[in-house]
């Protein structure tokens, strides 16, 4: 949810769930006890015992700073420069009937004890403030679909000044999934967290701009221009930056990953398609063992004793309700100074389901970190009190770690709880609450509160060597603010005299916000003794390189830096020079650092132009070409050129192939054979033309030989897989009957979909033909497969909109899903004829399906039949017990739901649909039709997965159109394949599994 329960569910589903019970023929429902004797409600504890229900680690306390009815439903904070803290209320979460707004405060500590003791409200007309940030005597504010700047100019504590910053945002029909986590960055910007929502975004300060779609990204935000940039992003609610701007995210079971790059450099080369961003560093992921101390709640005892005993559907749970991570949020690293210095840099997550924060401790591996458990069989804090919700975390001016405590009684969504039960709750409980903590050391003294608004610019720049993060960060800010060009020689002299590291490189930054950076700075900060300044100087020094020779020269050198870390960053900061030096360093470091698939990213990154070259150099290199990593590269390069279609580039690529010796024929028939899979049609013409008699040559023979293989049955399914996609370089008409035999009932799905899978690739209207001759023989799964391959291209589509008429095949092979795809196709003829065609199947309210299979809920159900079902008609998205493929939602915790949300979620996936869970459209620039779900976007490529498990990465250079189906990707229908008493059988599997 915004960001807190797993998978939640809106009022719709609730409200609906609850009808089902209500409309049930009562001869059919089993009979349920009175449960209300059994269902004590947890009692909420003033501020005052909540602070005596903590466990926390030796040598910290915690404190309370601020509660009801001074705040209530914290979600974020940001302190302004005088140590107010902008607080934002979301009294609408988990309240759909809810008629007012969210709230921002301020909130004061006026006598300096450590205790806020007034709050007066900033704004009261926001309708889901989800993120905040103070800046130049006001705040930024988060309230999708608007980013707001807002302002008290006449000293009353309520804005007066309200200016629409951006807009374009989504919040999904939960209201989750929502932009949050406003950071500042010692590059002078607001670093923001989209989390998965997405959007079609726009800055106001941009006259006529158009507006970008956010999907996928995260975003720096320059808060006096007011524009921003798209960089790579993740995670659901929280993402916070280490001392040196390492950015870590986190999502409901997800409690900790990085991300490994900035999307702005791999933006600069258009023909790389990136792996995803962000990498998991808890060891155990979702699964790492969590030590709660608050006692199972009553109502998750009484659902699990009538699900033991039949009277609900579910596990028992075998014990194991809470645990581990299912509702991990605002990740945290610790940059405070008040606390220990071996905390520093610690990354803390709240768990609101299991009322703690978790600790770990971040260690370096390879060019990423990994993030491990710091606490020994207990949390760094943990309560016995189920409402505590530590939704958010905040380093704070004090230099300690404040803790934002939502304080409800029940975070966990109502449609995962049998309305039987939820009659005795009250899931707006608690809305009136909440709570601000703080965690200091048990020596901590309270510290004068900060005045930094009062602050000179010398002041403000010695206070760049603050060991306290907060301090370092506000300072910065508020020299960006002033912009007060006095600032210029102290930063300088910082720069290079400051004992520091860390002000070194904020000083540089600063210098930068001034437009008073210059080449000589750089040059000084890449010589730096700290490679950490080092890497921020690589970063600086890239837009001095276009004019620069000697910047260049240095980002040359910094390749041989002895520090790992600095040669990755030069990896993708050498993309901003394009001297002839250029890539025969950047082969250098691959041949140095290309084991590291990170690094050879990097350099790619680099690479907008000039893969050839790199390739040429690279080849000459035996080792590297006969390494297995080498082999990859190579092929990446090759695709690259093929993409680039530049003809000095295919001419140096062809010249370095053309010379291995003949003993490495087959990498080099690998590498054309990269090179013509990306190349247009002009281009292997040209290639493949009497002019280049050995290039030919080599293609012929990798069609041979990959002919050879995939007609060969005896040959391992892979390798006739391999085989059958190279076949995609022949003309159609030299594999056409090939391809026929690769389609008949003998062969193994996997070649039948292999086949279909390469069969996209040729534009011919005999494709179409070929298919449906095969059809009758085609295996349900196989057909799905066939349905999307047909569906491609225009002609296709018209053979099988004549196959439907000729009632070779039916409307349900082609599926309710993709029939609504087709009513909506941008080709007028296709449209009117899905009309026509399919008059009687079409999307809609399906309560006559879910009722009719109400029965279902009371049928004892066989787990091992279910397990069957499961694997016959689920798998091709979803994966349990390690069986399918996991493109759908991740089913293990799907029994929490109850049976009557997980049926109606089968039999009416469109009823909610989640935005991850949307299926997509993708329109090729040569007409080729792709659908699916997006499962990786960045700003190069997106990456779409089928039902099948098979996926596409279309570079956004190859994309003519890209658009939402509206539509869930899990099809309506299921129930014609199940009967009620399989249906209960598969509800019985779905409620088994652990």
């Amino acid at each position: 949810m915004l960001l807190f329960t797993r998978c939640f569910l809106t009022c719709v589903v609730a409200a609906y769930t609850a009808n089902l019970f209500a409309e049930e023929d009562p001869g059919k429902t089993p009979a349920t006890p009175d449960l209300q004797a059994e269902l004590p409600r947890i009692a909420a504890k003033s501020p005052q015992e909540a602070l005596t229900t903590f466990q926390l680690q030796p040598g910290f306390r915690i404190e309370l700073v601020a509660a009801e009815p001074l705040v209530r439903d914290p979600v974020s904070i940001s302190f302004d420069e005088n140590g107010r803290a902008f607080v934002t209320e979301l009294p609408r979460y988990n309240r759909y009937d809810f008629q007012g707004n969210g709230t921002v405060k301020i909130l004061e500590d006026t006598n300096g004890d450590g205790t806020f003791d007034t709050a007066k409200v900033f704004l009261d007309d926001v309708k889901y403030p989800t993120a905040v940030f103070a800046y130049d005597g006001g705040a930024f504010v988060a309230d999708p679909p608007l980013v707001l700047y807002c302002k008290d100019t006449d000293g009353d504590g309520r804005a007066d000044v309200r200016q629409t910053v951006m807009t374009g945002f989504n919040l999904d029909h939960a209201g989750e999934a929502g932009l949050n986590s406003f950071r500042w960055g010692m590059d002078n910007r607001i670093h923001l967290s989209l989390s998965l929502a997405g959007g079609q975004v726009v800055s106001t300060a941009v006259e006529n701009a158009e507006p970008v779609e956010v999907r996928g990204r995260g975003m720096v935000f320059d808060p006096r221009s007011k524009t921003f940039e798209l960089t790579t992003g993740d995670g659901q609610h929280g993402m916070t930056l280490d001392d040196w701007g390492r950015k870590f995210v986190c999502s409901n079971s997800n409690p900790m990953q990085t991300l490994m790059y900035d999307g702005r450099y791999i933006a600069r080369n258009p023909y790389l398609a990136p792996p995803p961003p962000a990498v998991t560093i808890a060891p155990d992921g979702k699964y790492t063992k969590l030590f709660r101390t608050s006692s199972i709640e009553p109502w998750r005892n009484v659902r699990t004793r009538l699900r033991s005993q039949g009277v609900v559907k579910g596990s028992d749970e075998g014990g194991k309700a809470g645990g581990f991570f299912t509702a991990a949020t605002g990740i945290t690293a610790y940059r405070g100074d008040a606390w220990p210095e071996d905390y520093r840099g610690n990354l803390l997550v709240g768990e609101v389901s299991n009322n703690l924060i978790y600790r770990a401790t971040v260690e370096p591996n390879g060019v990423g970190v990994v993030g491990r458990r710091a606490d020994a069989d207990a949390e760094f804090l943990s309560s016995t009190d189920n409402w505590f919700r530590p939704v958010q975390l905040a380093n704070a001016p004090d230099g300690s770690l404040y803790v934002l405590d939502m304080y409800r009684e029940l975070i966990e969504g109502a449609a995962f709880i049998p309305p039987m039960i939820l009659k005795h709750l009250d899931v707006n409980s608690g809305a009136d609450r909440g709570r601000i903590y703080r965690i200091v050391p048990d020596h901590f003294k309270q510290p004068p509160l900060p005045k930094l608004g009062q602050a000179t610019t010398a002041e403000l720049v010695s206070l760049l060597e603050s060991p306290n993060g907060w301090s370092r960060d506000t300072a910065s800010r508020l020299i960006y603010e002033r912009q007060d060009l006095s600032a210029k020689p102290l930063l300088r002299k910082l720069a290079t005299e400051s004992e520091s590291a860390l002000a070194r490189a904020y000083a540089l930054h600063s210098l930068n916000g001034l437009k008073g950076l210059t080449a000589e700075d750089v040059l000084q900060g890449l010589a730096d003794q700290d490679p950490h300044v080092r890497i921020e100087s690589l970063r600086l020094a890239e837009q001095f390189a276009a004019d620069s020779p000697q910047i260049c020269e240095a980002l040359y050198q910094t390749t041989s830096d002895t520090d790992r870390q600095v040669r990755y960053q030069a990896a993708f900061s050498m993309g901003a020079c394009n001297g002839p030096r250029r890539d025969a360093v950047l082969a250098a470091l691959i041949l140095k650092d290309g084991e590291d698939a990170w690094f050879r990213l990097a350099v790619q990154a680099s690479l907008g132009q000039g893969a050839a070259g790199v390739a040429a150099e690279l080849l000459r290199n035996q080792p590297f070409r006969e390494s297995r990593h080498g082999v990859a590269f190579l092929g990446k390069l090759a695709e690259q050129v093929g993409t680039q279609n530049r003809d000095s580039d295919v001419a140096t690529f062809l010249t370095s192939v053309q010379s291995l010796p003949a003993e490495e024929t087959q990498l080099a028939q690998s590498l054309i054979g990269g090179l013509l899979g990306k190349a247009n049609a002009k281009t292997k013409q040209q290639l493949t033309g009497t002019g280049n008699a050995k290039i030919a040559g080599l293609l012929e023979q990798l069609i041979q030989q990959a002919q050879k293989t995939a007609a060969d049955e005896q040959a391992a399914p892979a390798q006739r897989s391999e085989a059958i996609r190279t076949l995609g370089l022949s003309n159609f008409a030299d594999v056409a009957e090939l391809f026929s035999e690769l389609l008949q009932l003998r062969q193994p799905p996997a070649i039948q979909s292999a086949a279909l899978e390469t069969l996209v690739r040729f534009d011919d209207t005999t494709v179409a033909e070929l298919i449906l001759e095969a059809w009758p023989q085609l295996s349900p799964s196989v057909r799905a497969r066939a349905i999307e391959t047909l569906s491609a291209r225009p002609a296709w589509i018209t053979a099988l909109f004549d196959a439907v008429d000729d009632d070779l095949v039916r409307p349900a092979d082609v599926g309710a899903a993709r029939i609504q795809l087709l009513k909506t196709h941008k080709n007028m003829a296709i449209r009117q004829r899905a009309e026509q065609l399919f008059a009687a199947q079409a999307l809609g309210k399906r309560d006559d399906v879910v009722k009719a299979y109400q029965s279902a809920l009371s049928l004892p159900g066989d787990i091992e039949s279910g397990r069957q079902l499961f694997r016959k008609n689920c798998t091709s998205c979803h994966q349990l017990e390690k069986v399918g493929t996991a493109l759908g939602a991740d089913l293990k915790a799907i029994k929490d739901r109850g049976s009557a949300a997980i049926l109606l979620n089968i039999l009416d996936p469109n009823r909610e649909v989640k935005p991850q869970f949307v299926g997509y459209v993708l329109i090729t620039n040569d007409g080729r039709s792709i659908t699916g779900l997006i499962t990786n976007e960045t700003a190069n490529s997106v990456t779409l997965k089928r039902a099948d498990g098979t996926g596409d990465t279309v570079l956004r250079v190859d994309i003519d159109e890209l658009s939402s189906t509206g539509i869930s990707f899990m099809p309506e229908g299921l129930e014609k394949q199940l009967n009620p008493q399989q249906m209960a059988d598969l509800l019985a599997y779905l409620n088994a599994v652990e």
